[in-house]
């Protein structure tokens, strides 16, 4: 019985040595040669981050090329720059861009930042790069200067024809093929109109051929032949086998890269930030509408929690930034609550919750390249929009939670019709219901809610919606379920 057992362990113990030594790498084994990582979907900074991981990954495992294979709309403007220039730097490692279906916009300046782009022959697309406003609309000079002055930064490094670049990014922009007299044949020049106008007569008359390629109005977008006739794409091929080959690859040496499950929810909740920051303010409004604190307390802390756990997972927010939040927040709900007016206090408070969430969306402090000065007026823009999107929120919401019964229960707008003396707030208070019409002066401002003193005590008011100021004298009103209503005292 013993033997047997022994047996029995004995073979269990070989069996496990040997799935061991088959499981281990065999010796000499090599890594891959190349790695793909796909980019799809928009570029957010989430996903920027992501890539960029998968990217030091693959340096670390001593890869000679990084494919990145392109299927995107772009981006914001800052995270596409941010993406770009670090590919742009990168010296140890080739990368590779294959456009395949599209890449526009921030997509297309990834590509760009690349050593080489190659496109899919049959679906391919990419250009159009000028920067959108959130409104839809296309941003001013003022973005686009930076925008077309780092990509043709990237088109000098490549070879890229600066003309072209520049028609991605504003429309204004008119750009011709020209062929000269001392050019071979079949060799062009792509210029702009101001740069024809500019020439001296001797050097025009040497024009021998001009070809309108991008109109006044137009942005230049390139199907996968145009691409490589205007000198971008070195080849367009029909599948990513041809790539290899071409590339000198063997697709058993190259292996995929993706996303895990977290930086995918990362990369999704990322694209909430904004909002996160609006839905924060407003539950924080409703929540000071009521006295105590309650669910929408809880769920405004909650947004702005989440919103920093993001920035700080993914490296742009520190422990700075969320003390200056904090400290911004406290000094502005001192103000709202303890102090009269609006001043200094709460002034400074909206300051460096402003600076703080624009720290949060970016790595830097102060920019100092044109990538980082783009991405910086990117998140000032972000972060304006989230403050005037609060205002507009709130402004709706005080105009609209009367009517709206479910809000309506959370943020208390009391009715004096529905009012009532006594019973059920007496249960709570006893006594109380013999206070009404009772005069007394506003111990804190009331916005609505607040505290008042009533001959030496001290009770939980609530104004009709109104904002009365401390030291005001106000009168009891009535009773709507445990709250004291006031107004304030009429002069006789």
């Amino acid at each position: 019985m013993a033997s047997g057992t022994f047996q029995r362990c004995r073979c269990f113990l070989v069996g496990l040595l040997l799935l061991l030594v088959a499981a281990r790498p065999a010796a000499g084994e090599q890594k891959p040669d190349a790695y793909i990582i796909r980019i799809s979907g928009v570029i957010t900074q989430a996903y920027s981050e992501a890539v960029k991981r998968k990217m030091e990954f693959a340096r670390e495992q001593g890869a000679d090329t990084v494919i990145l294979e392109l299927d995107t709309p772009g981006g914001t403007v800052g995270d596409s720059t941010d993406l770009a220039d670090y590919i742009f730097q990168l010296e140890d490692v080739r990368v590779i861009a294959y456009v395949h279906p599209q890449a526009f916009s921030g997509g297309t300046m990834v590509a760009l930042a690349c050593d080489e782009i190659y496109i899919d022959a049959s679906v391919g697309k990419m250009g159009d790069v000028a920067p959108i406003a959130p409104t839809g609309e296309i941003m001013g000079e003022k973005i686009q200067s930076p925008v077309r002055e780092t990509m043709c930064s990237y088109a000098r490094a490549r070879g890229y024809p600066e003309a072209l670049v520049k028609a991605m990014v504003t429309p204004e922009i008119e750009v011709y093929r020209v062929q000269m007299q001392d050019e071979p044949e079949g060799h062009y020049t792509y210029m702009t109109s101001r740069r024809i106008d500019t020439m001296t007569e001797e050097d025009r008359d040497k024009i021998i051929e001009k070809k309108l390629i991008v109109a006044v109005g137009e942005l230049l977008t390139m199907h996968a032949d145009r691409a490589v006739e205007y000198g971008f794409a070195r080849k367009a091929v029909r599948s990513p086998q041809e790539l290899f080959d071409i590339l000198e690859l063997d697709s058993r040496r190259v292996a995929r890269l993706y996303l895990t499950p977290s930086e995918r929810m990362l990369t999704f909740l990322d694209t909430f930030s904004p909002f996160l920051i609006v839905a924060g303010f407003v539950l924080l409004f409703m929540e000071l509408s009521n006295p105590g604190f309650g669910l929408p307390g809880i769920l405004g802390v909650a947004c702005f929690v989440a919103f920093f756990v993001i920035k700080y997972t993914l490296h742009y927010a520190r422990l700075l930034e969320i003390a200056i939040f904090v400290v911004g927040l406290i000094l502005l709900l001192v103000e709202i609550l303890v102090i009269p007016g609006f001043g200094v206090v709460g002034v400074t408070g909206i300051v460096l919750l402003f600076i703080s969430l624009v720290l949060a969306f970016q790595e830097f402090d102060i920019p100092r390249t044109t990538g980082e000065t783009l991405a910086f007026q990117y998140n000032l823009l972000k972060v304006t929009g989230s403050f005037a999107g609060t205002v507009v929120a709130i402004a709706v919401l005080v105009r609209l939670l009367p009517s709206l019964p479910v809000l309506g229960r959370i943020v208390l707008r009391a009715d004096l019709s529905a009012a009532t003396v006594g019973q059920i707030g007496e249960m709570h208070t006893p006594g109380l219901s013999k206070m009404v019409g009772q005069v007394g002066v506003a111990l804190t401002p009331l916005r609505p809610a607040g505290r008042a003193e009533f001959d030496d005590r001290v009770l939980d008011v609530l104004t009709e919606g109104e904002f009365i100021e401390k030291g005001v004298r106000v009168q009891i009103h009535g009773i709507s379920g445990n709250k004291v209503v006031v107004r304030p005292q009429r002069q006789a």
